[in-house]
């Protein structure tokens, strides 16, 4: 049930990103910079719910900054394909990278032992 609500947050929050991001042109930095950070937002909404990573919530991750790019670019094109920018898909491999990296990633840092645990305690 949570890794299901964790993928519903994550739909969620790259909707809305989308929306907002929409109404912004992706030019000069802004792909960049909104690729990285579109993709660590999903990330970290998905983590949270979560409570844990890995490959498959990783992929869903991926996927959902991914299409919430590629809305937010089609949105910021004034609705029409012929006029989206290429950097635009940079921006969607961008967050798409950081959203799988930063959710696979949750699983191999809390994979170890739980704080204040020492392996030398009696």
């Amino acid at each position: 049930m949570r890794l299901a609500l964790a993928v519903l947050a994550g739909t969620a929050t790259a909707a809305f990103c989308a929306l907002i991001l929409g109404e912004y042109e992706f030019v000069g930095t802004t792909p960049y910079v909104a690729g990285v950070l579109f993709g660590l937002v999903v990330a970290e909404a998905v983590v949270t719910v979560a409570r844990r990573g890995g490959l498959a919530l990783a992929a869903a991750a991926a996927a959902l900054a991914a299409a919430g790019l590629v809305w937010a670019a089609w949105i910021s094109a004034g609705r029409d394909w012929d006029y989206v920018p290429s950097l635009a898909w940079v921006s969607v491999a961008l967050g798409a990278a950081c959203a799988g990296l930063r959710t696979a990633r949750a699983a191999v840092r809390r994979s170890g032992p739980p704080a204040g645990d020492s392996p030398t305690s009696p």
